[in-house]
């Protein structure tokens, strides 16, 4: 009897071993990612990714940060601001959406890392108070995603210059972050600068063109990745107050592969333009399309898309013009468990708010 059961608990040793290495051939999901450098593989991200919130004006996104983790989502951005001496993630002012403490954010994605062992994640902090580099990373610290965060030997780092998606995972430095305003790599190394090492398109465009001018970079543009937004906006005027909102009746466009005011078009624009594809790709609302975006990024990989259920297995649809949900009036959330608190900036929240909506609207959508 031992010896059957010593040769049982070899064969599943072995059976283990094989799944282990079945898994170490992809990364990101995709066996040919693991030989590229980071700055090759195009990956999406989501705008304002904690901002969950059904009926709200300063939405972005449907589903929580799991569950973009889960559908393919590779980066994640966020704005960070300081509420009750707390660091918050919240859209320009916490009343307007508040979507909880960085530290809890950052839990939730540390628990993904931990069962997720062949995947990169990039996070985009937007920091537009200035909040010491200290405070973001004492966030880090107290959730344990500071054990898989990658600091470089030398910074800036030139396009050509980045570690392969192996070397990240074999490292376990599987997290690369990006500190938008005020990084001091000097105290946290780990955070780095974005706008030296990564160049942005112009963000809350309201026509469709989406240009591929530089708009915000440190130095030259030249040897570095860059980020293209891809989220149209349209102007709304409430109480007398004019500030742009996600334009959801055009998301399935926005979001499609291929047509006017693509993903694809502006990407191809880009790459024609600069020699290269984007690294990056930001979104809203992702899920409108039914995984068309990342479908989008594989074609620039050259890969083969490979479909997924998009969102947590529940459809809604308040356009009846995809499987998910388009827009933000009716717009489906993870079992309703956004996160988000506070007035949320709801239509009645807009309308009682009036004069203080006036001196946020410069800001709302960045």
């Amino acid at each position: 009897m031992l010896p059957r059961l010593a040769g049982l608990a070899a064969l599943a040793a072995t059976a283990s071993l094989f799944t282990t290495a079945a898994a170490q051939t992809a990364c990101n999901g995709y066996s040919e990612y693991c030989s590229r450098k980071y700055s090759e593989v195009s990956i999406i991200g989501t705008h304002n990714s904690y901002a969950v919130q059904q009926g709200s004006l300063a939405a972005n996104q449907n589903y929580t940060v799991e569950t973009q983790l889960d559908n393919g989502i590779r980066m994640l951005q966020v704005q960070g601001h300081m509420n009750n001496n707390q660091l918050h993630l919240c859209h320009t002012y916490c009343f307007l959406l508040d979507g909880g403490t960085f530290t809890s954010y950052l839990t939730t994605v540390k628990n993904w890392l931990d069962k997720n062992p062949n995947e990169v994640v990039t996070l985009l902090l937007v920091n537009t108070e200035g909040v010491a580099p200290s405070v973001w990373a004492q966030s880090y610290t107290d959730s344990g995603l500071a054990s898989y965060a990658y600091t470089p030997t030398n910074v800036p780092i030139a396009y050509s210059d980045w570690p392969t998606y192996q070397e990240l995972i074999s490292s376990g430095k599987r997290v690369v972050s990006f500190l938008a305003q005020n990084a001091d790599i000097s105290s946290v190394p780990y955070l780095l600068d974005e706008f030296t090492n990564i160049w942005e398109t112009p963000y809350d465009q309201t026509d469709n063109a989406f240009p591929c001018t530089v708009d915000r970079v440190t130095g030259s543009p030249q040897n570095k990745m860059y980020l293209v937004n891809h989220y149209l906006d349209v102007n709304m005027t409430i109480a007398g107050s004019t500030f742009p909102v996600p334009a959801t009746g055009a998301l399935d466009q926005t979001n499609a592969v291929s047509g006017t005011g693509s993903l694809g078009v502006q990407a191809s624009a880009c790459a024609a333009q600069q020699g290269y594809n984007p690294t990056f790709t930001l979104v809203d609302y992702y899920d409108v399309g039914n995984g068309s975006v990342f479908e989008y990024a594989a074609q620039l990989n050259k890969v083969t898309y490979k479909p997924v259920t998009i969102g947590n297995g529940t459809t809604s649809s308040s356009s009846g013009s995809s499987p998910s949900a388009s827009g933000n009036s009716g717009s489906v959330t993870d079992n309703g468990t956004s996160g988000a608190s506070s007035l949320g900036l709801s239509w009645q929240a807009v309308a009682a708010l009036g004069g203080v909506l006036a001196g946020a609207a410069a800001v709302v959508a960045l």
